[in-house]
C-alpha cells in the first residue's frame, strides 16, 4: 500500500504537521492510516499516541535504522497508506523511509534557508533513485504561505528559477495548524481542512493515494 515520506535536511519546515494533518484528514475519511516516526524527537508518535482524539490513527515509533529497515515494508502491507515523518538532519533512518516511499513530500517554509535545503533534498532522492533503479517521485510543499507577502512570492519565484517540482497546494499559516498538536484534530470546516482535503486531492491524482479506499 503507499507509502508516503515528509523528508527535508531542514528542521522546523513543517514534517511533522502536514504529516500529522494527513493522518487526521485521511482517518476521518474512514481510511486505515498508520504513523511512523522515524525522527527521534517523536512529535508525531506523541500526538498520535497522547494528543490526538480522532478515529484511529495506528502510531509507530523507530529512529533505529536496523529495525525501521524491517519495520517499514511490514506496516506498508498492515495499512491502507503509510506515512512516514523523518528527522530534520540527515540520517540513515529518514534515508530508509525515503527509499521505500512511493512519493516523498519536502515542506518549504518562506525562507532562503528552507529553498537550500529543499534542493539538496530533492538532489538526494533523485540519487537515490538513480541507486534503487526505479522512479521515486518528490514533490515541495509550500508551507505557512502568508498570500500576497514579499516573502512568500519571493520564495515561490526562487523554486521556479530553480525548477523544482511542487505541488499546486499549498499550505497556510491557519492557527488550526498550531492548535492541531493541543487539541488533537483538525476542525470539521475551515482553510485548514479544506488545504489539507485539497492536498489529499492532489495527491490521489497523482496516484500516491488510492482513488478507493478500503480498511484492511
Amino acid at each position: 500500500m503507499p507509502v508516503l515520506t515528509l523528508a527535508s535536511s531542514k528542521g522546523g519546515c513543517g514534517k511533522t504537521t502536514i504529516a500529522t494533518s494527513l493522518a487526521a484528514v485521511l482517518a476521518a475519511d474512514g481510511v486505515d492510516v498508520a504513523l511512523l516516526d522515524a525522527d527521534p524527537n517523536g512529535g508525531a508518535y506523541r500526538w498520535a499516541t497522547a494528543t490526538y482524539t480522532g478515529p484511529k490513527v495506528a502510531s509507530y515509533a523507530e529512529p533505529d535504522k536496523d529495525r525501521l529497515a524491517d519495520l517499514l515494508p511490514v506496516l506498508a502491507d498492515r495499512h491502507a497508506v503509510l506515512i512516514a515523518d523523518t528527522a530534520g538532519f540527515g540520517n540513515l533512518a529518514a534515508t530508509i523511509c525515503m527509499l521505500g516511499a512511493d512519493a516523498i513530500l519536502i515542506p518549504v517554509s518562506p525562507g532562503e534557508g528552507d529553498v537550500i535545503e529543499a534542493r539538496k533534498t530533492v538532489s538526494f532522492v533523485e540519487g537515490l533513485a538513480r541507486t534503487a533503479r526505479r522512479p521515486i517521485p518528490a514533490r515541495i510543499v509550500l508551507n505557512r504561505i502568508r498570500k500576497g507577502t514579499t516573502l512568500s512570492r519571493h520564495t515561490l519565484s526562487e523554486l521556479e528559477a530553480l525548477s523544482l517540482p511542487r505541488l499546486q497546494t499549498a499550505i497556510s499559516e491557519a492557527v488550526a495548524y498550531g492548535e492541531l498538536g493541543f487539541s488533537g484534530a483538525l476542525p470539521m470546516t475551515g482553510p485548514a481542512t479544506a488545504e489539507i482535503a485539497g492536498l489529499v486531492a492532489e495527491l490521489r491524482n497523482h496516484g500516491w493515494l488510492p482513488p478507493v479506499y478500503v480498511n484492511a
